[in-house]
């Protein structure tokens, strides 16, 4: 029964069920004597931790598991997994992926072994989420199609399309983006992706002079502001990045703001292009 408390806080990363998770993990610790025991207990709690975005309190429990077990690999592994998903948290996806990247070259006979292999999974989604999320598109791109071999959840493979699909439309190639769009939105879009999918699939139709289908998405985009912000890239990439994007389509898509509305130029181009009925 207490093992299922934490593998469920585990699998459902749910903020209220690692505080439970964490208190049962107190218990153990209270009575538990192995000192490996003592160490995946604490690297449980550090996770838990990190869910809570307690990320100093995150890191002093790694620290305790590693007094635990200083010579313990498979403990060094996952002291170091958990430190760069920590990063990943935090909003820091540079540190995260050089982090993680280590893990592979320092961990690598370790990483084969089946009973590693779904922090090998971890690892290689993070990668590619974060080095999309800095804008090395075509060093992401083997990363994120290695992740679809990987048996996930359909969420987890949406993300891994929806990401791809930003990858191929920043690298110009409008062909392989529409279509990984198309994909991620056949399996059902998240949240967090479905605005941008659609305003980048329309842009990615207009540049494949799908004038009619660009117009429908980007059309969707504008009777579904209030719902989303299709055209604010700023939480993936920062305003910088966000401001040349802007920059980019400033003639076909000639006037929007940042708040959720946008006033579609790219629409009146495709309507009188497509003549549509």
């Amino acid at each position: 029964m207490q093992k299922d408390i934490i593998r469920g806080a585990i699998e459902s990363g749910d903020p209220n069920a690692a505080e439970g998770a964490i208190h049962e993990i107190d218990l153990q610790l209270h009575s538990s004597t192995n000192a490996k025991e003592r160490a995946s207990l604490l690297l449980n709690k550090a996770a838990f931790f990190g869910i809570l975005k307690r990320f100093d309190d995150a890191r002093k429990q790694l620290e305790l598991a590693l007094e635990e077990a200083p010579n313990e690999a498979d403990v060094r592994l996952v002291f170091d997994f958990i430190s760069g998903s920590l990063y990943d948290q935090e909003g820091l996806p540079d540190k995260a992926f050089a982090r993680l990247t280590a893990i592979l070259s320092t961990y690598a006979e370790q990483l084969r072994l089946p009973a590693f292999r779904s922090i090998y999974e971890d690892i290689q989604q993070r990668r590619a989420f974060d080095s999309a999320r800095v804008g090395k598109f075509t060093e992401a791109i083997p990363i994120l199609k290695e992740c679809l071999s990987f048996d996930m959840k359909p969420a987890d493979r949406s993300d891994i399309l929806s990401n791809l699909g930003l990858c191929y439309s920043k690298l110009n190639n409008y062909e392989d983006a529409r279509d990984c769009f198309l994909q991620a939105c056949k399996i059902g879009l998240t949240n967090d992706w479905e605005g941008q999918v659609h305003f980048l699939l329309g842009i990615a139709y207009a540049h494949l002079n799908l004038l009619r289908e660009s117009k429908l998405e980007l059309q969707l985009c504008e009777e579904r502001a209030a719902e989303y912000t299709p055209l604010c890239l700023a939480p993936l990439f920062g305003a910088q990045y966000t401001y040349a994007f802007y920059e980019e389509y400033r003639y076909a898509f000639s006037a929007f703001r940042i708040d959720g509305h946008c006033y579609s130029g790219a629409l009146h181009y495709c309507a009188r292009t497509t003549n549509p009925r």
